[in-house]
Protein backbone atom coordinates (compact mmCIF):
# COMPACT_ATOMS: atom_id res chain seq x y z
CA UNK A 1 0.00 0.00 0.00
CA UNK A 2 1.05 3.17 -1.07
CA UNK A 3 -0.30 6.77 0.87
CA UNK A 4 0.27 10.24 -1.02
CA UNK A 5 1.22 13.31 0.31
CA UNK A 6 -2.07 14.68 1.29
CA UNK A 7 -2.43 18.82 1.45
CA UNK A 8 -5.73 19.33 4.33
CA UNK A 9 -5.77 22.76 4.44
CA UNK A 10 -8.98 22.95 3.03
CA UNK A 11 -10.13 19.99 5.44
CA UNK A 12 -8.40 21.31 8.52
CA UNK A 13 -10.73 24.32 8.24
CA UNK A 14 -13.63 22.46 7.66
CA UNK A 15 -12.88 20.48 10.83
CA UNK A 16 -13.17 22.07 14.43
CA UNK A 17 -12.12 20.43 17.64
CA UNK A 18 -15.52 19.41 18.63
CA UNK A 19 -16.66 17.83 14.97
CA UNK A 20 -12.95 15.81 15.53
CA UNK A 21 -14.32 14.23 18.77
CA UNK A 22 -17.49 13.94 17.32
CA UNK A 23 -16.13 11.69 14.81
CA UNK A 24 -12.97 10.40 17.43
CA UNK A 25 -16.15 9.04 19.62
CA UNK A 26 -18.11 7.41 16.54
CA UNK A 27 -15.30 5.62 15.44
CA UNK A 28 -15.05 4.51 19.23
CA UNK A 29 -18.44 3.08 19.45
CA UNK A 30 -18.33 1.29 15.63
CA UNK A 31 -14.98 -0.38 17.31
CA UNK A 32 -16.98 -1.80 20.13
CA UNK A 33 -19.47 -2.97 17.12
CA UNK A 34 -22.51 -0.77 18.78
CA UNK A 35 -23.53 -0.33 15.10
CA UNK A 36 -25.13 -3.98 14.87
CA UNK A 37 -27.38 -2.80 17.17
CA UNK A 38 -27.68 1.34 16.02
CA UNK A 39 -27.22 3.52 13.02
CA UNK A 40 -23.86 5.30 13.11
CA UNK A 41 -23.45 7.91 10.46
CA UNK A 42 -20.62 6.83 8.18
CA UNK A 43 -19.69 6.76 4.65
CA UNK A 44 -19.72 3.78 2.44
CA UNK A 45 -18.25 3.09 -0.99
CA UNK A 46 -19.87 0.87 -2.83
CA UNK A 47 -20.23 -0.64 -6.60
CA UNK A 48 -19.37 -3.67 -8.63
CA UNK A 49 -16.69 -5.51 -8.94
CA UNK A 50 -13.56 -3.62 -11.34
CA UNK A 51 -16.12 -0.90 -11.26
CA UNK A 52 -12.86 1.33 -10.06
CA UNK A 53 -13.76 1.90 -6.22
CA UNK A 54 -10.05 0.97 -5.38
CA UNK A 55 -9.19 4.51 -7.73
CA UNK A 56 -12.01 6.58 -6.11
CA UNK A 57 -11.07 5.43 -2.63
CA UNK A 58 -7.34 6.74 -3.08
CA UNK A 59 -8.34 9.78 -5.24
CA UNK A 60 -10.55 10.45 -1.39
CA UNK A 61 -7.96 9.19 0.72
CA UNK A 62 -4.32 9.37 -0.36
CA UNK A 63 -4.28 5.76 0.41
CA UNK A 64 -3.93 3.23 -2.33
CA UNK A 65 -5.74 -0.36 -1.50
CA UNK A 66 -4.41 -1.70 -5.12
CA UNK A 67 -2.86 -4.92 -3.78
CA UNK A 68 -2.29 -8.12 -5.35
CA UNK A 69 -5.60 -10.57 -5.63
CA UNK A 70 -7.62 -7.57 -4.11
CA UNK A 71 -6.93 -8.59 -0.74
CA UNK A 72 -9.19 -5.04 0.87
CA UNK A 73 -12.50 -6.22 -0.73
CA UNK A 74 -13.04 -9.86 0.36
CA UNK A 75 -14.86 -7.97 3.54
CA UNK A 76 -16.00 -4.56 4.61
CA UNK A 77 -13.02 -2.33 5.55
CA UNK A 78 -12.89 0.68 7.79
CA UNK A 79 -10.50 3.21 6.98
CA UNK A 80 -9.79 5.53 9.68
CA UNK A 81 -7.43 8.46 8.88
CA UNK A 82 -5.84 10.62 11.47
CA UNK A 83 -3.60 13.34 11.67
CA UNK A 84 -0.84 12.30 13.67
CA UNK A 85 3.19 13.51 14.34
CA UNK A 86 4.61 9.82 13.70
CA UNK A 87 3.10 7.53 10.35
CA UNK A 88 1.47 4.16 11.45
CA UNK A 89 -0.96 1.42 10.49
CA UNK A 90 -2.87 -0.20 13.12
CA UNK A 91 -4.83 -3.13 11.61
CA UNK A 92 -7.62 -4.53 14.03
CA UNK A 93 -10.71 -6.96 13.75
CA UNK A 94 -14.32 -5.60 14.52
CA UNK A 95 -16.34 -9.46 14.69
CA UNK A 96 -20.02 -9.86 13.06
CA UNK A 97 -22.38 -10.04 15.68
CA UNK A 98 -23.48 -13.30 13.90
CA UNK A 99 -20.28 -14.76 15.32
CA UNK A 100 -20.14 -17.22 18.82
CA UNK A 101 -18.97 -15.92 21.92
CA UNK A 102 -15.99 -17.71 21.37
CA UNK A 103 -15.25 -16.53 18.24
CA UNK A 104 -16.15 -12.67 18.92
CA UNK A 105 -13.25 -12.73 21.50
CA UNK A 106 -11.08 -14.57 19.63
CA UNK A 107 -11.29 -12.04 16.82
CA UNK A 108 -11.49 -8.93 19.01
CA UNK A 109 -7.82 -9.88 20.20
CA UNK A 110 -6.61 -9.37 16.62
CA UNK A 111 -4.34 -6.02 16.31
CA UNK A 112 -0.89 -5.72 14.97
CA UNK A 113 0.85 -2.46 14.04
CA UNK A 114 3.34 -1.53 11.69
CA UNK A 115 5.35 1.66 11.46
CA UNK A 116 5.50 1.85 7.30
CA UNK A 117 3.39 0.52 4.78
CA UNK A 118 5.34 -2.26 3.34
CA UNK A 119 4.11 -5.22 5.22
CA UNK A 120 0.41 -4.14 4.44
CA UNK A 121 -0.06 -7.18 2.35
CA UNK A 122 1.62 -9.55 4.98
CA UNK A 123 -1.22 -8.18 7.48
CA UNK A 124 -4.18 -8.83 5.14
CA UNK A 125 -2.95 -12.26 5.07
CA UNK A 126 -3.25 -12.58 8.50
CA UNK A 127 -6.33 -10.92 8.62
CA UNK A 128 -7.75 -13.53 6.14
CA UNK A 129 -6.32 -16.52 8.29
CA UNK A 130 -7.95 -14.72 11.60
CA UNK A 131 -11.47 -14.54 9.75
CA UNK A 132 -11.09 -17.89 8.10
CA UNK A 133 -11.02 -16.66 4.20
CA UNK A 134 -8.21 -19.34 4.13
CA UNK A 135 -8.34 -21.84 6.66
CA UNK A 136 -11.51 -22.79 6.07
CA UNK A 137 -12.46 -22.13 2.28
CA UNK A 138 -14.53 -19.07 2.46
CA UNK A 139 -13.86 -16.44 -0.19
CA UNK A 140 -15.55 -13.61 2.08
CA UNK A 141 -16.55 -12.58 5.41
CA UNK A 142 -19.04 -10.22 7.10
CA UNK A 143 -16.27 -9.39 9.69
CA UNK A 144 -15.07 -5.64 9.58
CA UNK A 145 -11.23 -4.94 8.81
CA UNK A 146 -10.38 -1.40 10.79
CA UNK A 147 -7.53 0.08 9.05
CA UNK A 148 -6.13 3.23 11.19
CA UNK A 149 -3.77 4.90 8.71
CA UNK A 150 -2.02 7.97 11.03
CA UNK A 151 1.00 11.01 9.55
CA UNK A 152 1.25 14.32 9.79
CA UNK A 153 -0.61 15.26 6.37
CA UNK A 154 -3.65 12.15 6.77
CA UNK A 155 -7.53 14.33 6.90
CA UNK A 156 -9.60 13.19 9.54
CA UNK A 157 -11.65 11.07 7.60
CA UNK A 158 -13.66 7.65 7.97
CA UNK A 159 -14.95 5.56 5.42
CA UNK A 160 -16.15 2.16 4.61
CA UNK A 161 -14.99 0.06 1.65
CA UNK A 162 -17.13 -2.19 0.99
CA UNK A 163 -16.94 -5.66 -1.19
CA UNK A 164 -17.47 -5.72 -5.04
CA UNK A 165 -20.60 -6.71 -5.99
CA UNK A 166 -20.59 -9.49 -8.15
CA UNK A 167 -23.27 -10.52 -11.02
CA UNK A 168 -23.00 -14.05 -11.20
CA UNK A 169 -21.26 -17.37 -10.03
CA UNK A 170 -17.91 -18.49 -11.52
CA UNK A 171 -15.59 -21.32 -10.72
CA UNK A 172 -13.88 -19.28 -7.91
CA UNK A 173 -17.16 -17.26 -6.60
CA UNK A 174 -20.26 -19.25 -5.91
CA UNK A 175 -23.89 -18.55 -5.66
CA UNK A 176 -23.81 -18.44 -1.96
CA UNK A 177 -20.67 -15.84 -2.55
CA UNK A 178 -22.72 -13.66 -4.56
CA UNK A 179 -25.83 -13.58 -2.29
CA UNK A 180 -23.52 -12.84 0.77
CA UNK A 181 -22.02 -9.99 -0.70
CA UNK A 182 -25.23 -8.24 -1.96
CA UNK A 183 -26.38 -8.95 1.96
CA UNK A 184 -23.53 -7.09 3.52
CA UNK A 185 -23.95 -3.96 1.01
CA UNK A 186 -27.63 -4.15 1.35
CA UNK A 187 -26.89 -4.42 5.02
CA UNK A 188 -25.12 -0.76 5.57
CA UNK A 189 -27.00 0.90 2.88
CA UNK A 190 -30.26 0.08 4.37
CA UNK A 191 -28.75 2.29 7.72
CA UNK A 192 -31.00 5.30 7.83
CA UNK A 193 -26.94 7.47 8.29
CA UNK A 194 -25.34 5.85 5.79
CA UNK A 195 -23.94 7.93 3.12
CA UNK A 196 -24.01 5.80 -0.23
CA UNK A 197 -21.23 6.73 -2.34
CA UNK A 198 -22.20 4.77 -5.79
CA UNK A 199 -19.11 4.00 -7.80
CA UNK A 200 -20.04 3.57 -11.54
CA UNK A 201 -18.48 1.77 -14.40
CA UNK A 202 -18.15 4.40 -17.31
CA UNK A 203 -17.45 0.52 -19.34
CA UNK A 204 -20.74 -0.48 -18.25
CA UNK A 205 -24.30 0.66 -18.64
CA UNK A 206 -26.31 1.86 -16.13
CA UNK A 207 -29.32 -0.41 -16.44
CA UNK A 208 -26.24 -3.34 -16.05
CA UNK A 209 -24.46 -2.02 -12.96
CA UNK A 210 -26.17 -3.51 -9.38
CA UNK A 211 -25.38 -1.07 -7.21
CA UNK A 212 -27.87 1.35 -8.26
CA UNK A 213 -30.64 -0.89 -8.23
CA UNK A 214 -29.60 -1.86 -3.91
CA UNK A 215 -29.26 1.89 -3.63
CA UNK A 216 -33.00 2.85 -5.15
CA UNK A 217 -34.00 0.32 -3.04
CA UNK A 218 -32.11 1.24 0.79
CA UNK A 219 -32.72 4.55 -0.64
CA UNK A 220 -35.87 5.67 -2.75
CA UNK A 221 -35.47 9.93 -2.16
CA UNK A 222 -31.60 9.84 -3.48
CA UNK A 223 -31.35 12.15 -0.27
CA UNK A 224 -28.34 9.70 1.37
CA UNK A 225 -26.69 8.70 -2.38
CA UNK A 226 -23.78 10.25 -4.27
CA UNK A 227 -22.67 8.65 -7.86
Amino acid sequence: MMVKHFQTDALQELCTDEQLDLLNSTDNLRSQGINHYISLPQIIVCGDQSSGKSSVLEAISGVSFLVKSSLCTRFPTELVLRKNVQVGVRVSIVPHHYRSDVERESLSRFCEEIHGFDGISALIDNVKVAMGIITHGKAFSNDLLRVEVSGPDRPHLTIVDLPGLIHSETKQQSAADVQLVQGVVRSYMTEPRSIILAVISAKNDLANQIVLKLARDADSSGDRTLF
